[in-house]
């Protein structure tokens, strides 16, 4: 019977065990997910208490809620101006996360959607710096708009949410100021057009005077040198002479062989 006894008492003492071993884990332990912290709150009162990600005995009282301090990214439009009032839509591109430091503070007076606080204060540093500049400058200082605006964010952000980065993924204008744009661009091409056949035709005039003073020297020089000797027409005419008999005589006006030049006459 005693050892019955001792047997039973046993059993009761281990069951008893695993019943408490099973309540504490039912009631008494949480676990955190991978890439998040848990904050502590009790009675819907946080604590202030943050764990790590694993698995944790808490009180019995004790509410743990999974706060994700991953990296995670944000897509929005924000419709901003340029400095000579054009309308700019830029397509944004957030990369944000909170840290554990700061996971208490943000949950307690935020709660899980703390991006619908920070979103806007992004947004008001991009609008900021779009107005620094005109329409038609902004696409090639799209660059130096986003490293300023992350520069604003940050510090609008500071003690909140961690800006790890920031890309204009797109910008757009007004269908307005496009098709201006398109109309300034065909007619700059218009004048770069035109200023090249002006320029065209100032070189072939210039060929042309060219070739003219060109001409004018050598008949300068022809008449020089006939002036100077006859007999250079008598040259010419043998040079440019096919060999063929003449019709007519041609002399340099003088009878004599000194003074003239004789080709043979065709008879017909």
């Amino acid at each position: 019977m005693n050892s019955r006894h001792a047997f039973a008492g046993v059993a009761f003492a281990l069951g008893i065990l695993l019943l408490a071993i099973v309540v504490v884990l039912l009631f008494f332990t949480a676990t955190v997910e991978t890439g998040s912290v848990g904050v502590v709150t009790n009675f819907g009162k946080v604590t202030g208490a943050v764990l790590d990600s694993g698995w944790h005995i808490v009180g019995p009282v004790d509410h743990v809620t999974d706060v994700s301090i991953r990296t995670i990214t944000t897509q929005t439009d924000a419709d901003c101006f340029s400095s000579d009032l054009q309308e700019v839509k830029i397509t944004l591109a957030v990369q944000t996360r909170i840290t554990k430091e700061n996971a208490t503070k943000i949950y307690q007076n935020y709660g899980l959607d703390y991006m619908t606080q920070a979103a806007p204060k992004i947004l008001d540093a991009l609008k900021a710096e779009t107005a620094k500049y005109e329409a038609a400058e902004i696409i090639a200082n799209r660059d130096k708009i986003r490293s300023e605006a992350m520069k604003a964010a940050e510090e609008r952000l500071a003690d909140f949410v961690e800006i790890q980065d920031l890309s204009i993924v797109n910008v757009s204008f007004s269908d307005d100021y496009e098709k201006a744009i398109e109309a300034k661009q065909v007619a700059q091409q218009r004048a770069e057009q035109a200023k090249y056949e002006l320029q065209q035709a100032e070189i072939e005039a210039d060929t042309k005077v060219a070739a003219a003073k060109g001409e004018a020297q050598a008949i300068e020089i022809r008449g020089e040198a006939l002036a100077k000797n006859p007999e250079v027409i008598n040259l010419e005419l043998i040079n440019k002479w096919d060999g063929k008999a003449p019709d007519t005589l041609v002399t340099s006006g003088a009878t004599s062989a000194a003074g003239s030049i004789i080709l043979p006459i065709s008879h017909k």
